[in-house]
């Protein structure tokens, strides 16, 4: 078996070993890495199965496809590290459940024949638009290069995206100052002017305690005709808002 492929089973050890982690924390920093694929591939891109070059079903002897066809799904390897960061006293942590095409239904098999490879699930990872662990990627000296090619490609990604929020951000209130100062003479111009002022005003003064400030910027934009990403996930991950602290009278 290469530096690349490893058991599902050694996962989770080798990955609090690289951190000096506790087990528990591996796995639930796994956990949460699984989930954002989850969200990237299977809520947005509607993809069902995990991708078999990525995480396959083995044999106890080797990392070779087993002889059987087996099809893993996101919520198999999400329950799998939950269950090892929450156990539960009737479920097996040591089980994967997938989908055995050949025998027609679902299987529950040991995680120690599930093997996956870093490269592929780093590249994955990376596909996503999710920053990997340097533990993924970091299989041997001789993959430095293309981690660093894939790593610097990543970081122009999100240069730009920031860029762009930036500039957006930056266009909006060149619109609210125009809409104040160079107030329109005909009707549309009029409206416009004064959405790009309660659009402003919403996002000073929230009406409501749980006020979704993504959507309401996204909104704001899209009233504005101003160019900023429209997608909740990206701008909660670049702005993540804070809360205001109390000013004294």
């Amino acid at each position: 078996m290469s530096d690349d492929v490893i058991r599902l089973s050694d996962l989770v050890p080798e990955y609090a070993r690289h951190y000096k982690a506790s087990p528990q924390e591996a796995s639930y920093a796994l956990h949460e890495l699984i989930l954002d694929l989850y969200s990237e591939y299977h809520v947005k891109r509607e993809e069902m199965v995990v991708p078999h070059h990525i995480f396959w079903v083995g044999r106890v002897g080797g990392s070779q496809l087993s002889t059987k066809s087996y099809k893993l799904f996101f919520n198999g390897l999400i329950d799998y590290f939950n269950n090892l960061f929450s156990p539960l006293p009737e479920v097996d942590d040591g089980l994967v459940r997938c989908y055995c095409v050949s025998d027609s239904g679902a299987k529950d098999i040991p995680a120690g024949i599930v093997y996956l490879s870093r490269a592929a699930l780093g590249k994955w990872v990376l596909d996503a638009g999710i920053e990997p662990p340097d533990f993924i990627l970091s299989t041997n000296a001789g993959e430095g290069a293309e981690k660093d090619k894939r790593w610097s490609e990543f970081k122009g990604q999100e240069l730009g995206t920031i860029s762009k929020i930036m500039n957006g951000l930056v266009d909006l209130i060149k619109e609210v100052d125009k809409a104040h100062r160079e107030p329109p003479t005909d009707s549309f111009g009029r409206k416009r002017a004064e959405k790009i002022k309660i659009h402003a005003s919403r996002l000073n003064n929230p009406p409501r305690k749980n006020f979704d400030m993504y959507s309401a910027l996204i909104s704001f934009a899209e009233d504005a005709e101003v160019d900023i990403p429209t997608d909740h996930q990206t701008l909660r991950k670049y702005m993540r808002a804070q809360s205001k602290p109390n000013r004294s009278a």
